[in-house]
């Protein structure tokens, strides 16, 4: 499997040092021998790493810019996303996406925010927790940064901005296919990270998570 999919990590590297430092922990129990490259602004011993320097900002628009820098860099057919503040069971990094013209989004994502006791349920599914053929999301992102500059902290919510909010989304709706796993994907929001914000199901809140153990748990382990 090794050979069909890498792990691409990007991160501006605000969030807590020793917390980002558990995150990645996390990543290298789980993902076996799978190669990994991460793209950040501040240099980090993990995978092969690529640092762009921590002066040109923090946006949607320089994230997915370093997501474009790692997929260049990666070799491999599928590619595989991970972030600096959430944490994967073992078979995220197993499944293999069944069609090349799919962004493949894992459905049972959950949160827990800084100041809650709780986990919540999101919404949809993420860029955070996502496996898609490497061409395929580098040929959009290519698409989406023609014309623009290498660089711009400004555009929070790219490539939104860039199509005057028609467009949400790298992918369209129906090149999204969602899947589940008998483990969540579990996002840890801090003060520190680019959004605090998430959309979530408020009204769905959890004491425990299969895998995960308790919020009282999550909290010593890692904030």
């Amino acid at each position: 499997m090794n050979n069909e999919v890498s792990i691409f990590f990007c991160s501006s590297n605000r969030e807590n040092q020793e917390f980002e430092s558990k995150i990645r922990e996390n990543i290298l129990k789980n993902c076996g021998d799978i190669p990994i490259i991460s793209v950040t602004q501040k240099p980090i011993d993990f995978g092969k790493n690529i640092c762009v320097g921590d002066d040109i900002g923090v946006s949607g628009f320089n994230f997915f810019k370093q997501s474009q820098i790692a997929l260049k860099e990666a070799k491999t057919k599928y590619v595989i996303s991970c972030e600096a503040d959430c944490l994967y069971p073992q078979e995220y990094f197993e499944f293999i996406p069944p069609r090349d013209d799919k962004c493949y989004r894992l459905e049972n994502l959950f949160v827990l925010r800084i100041k809650r006791d709780c986990f919540h349920k999101k919404l949809t599914g993420a860029t955070h927790a996502q496996i898609v053929n490497r061409e395929f999301y580098l040929n959009r992102l290519n698409e989406l940064f023609e014309g623009e500059p290498e660089w711009d902290p400004n555009q929070k919510n790219f490539p939104k901005e860039k199509f005057n909010k028609h467009r949400e989304d790298v992918f369209t709706k129906d090149e999204i296919e969602y899947f589940t796993l008998p483990n969540p994907v579990l996002q840890i929001k801090t003060r520190d990270s680019m959004r605090f914000y998430t959309a979530c199901h408020e009204d769905k809140t959890y004491n425990s998570l299969p895998h995960w153990g308790t919020v009282k748990q999550m909290r010593e382990k890692y904030l």
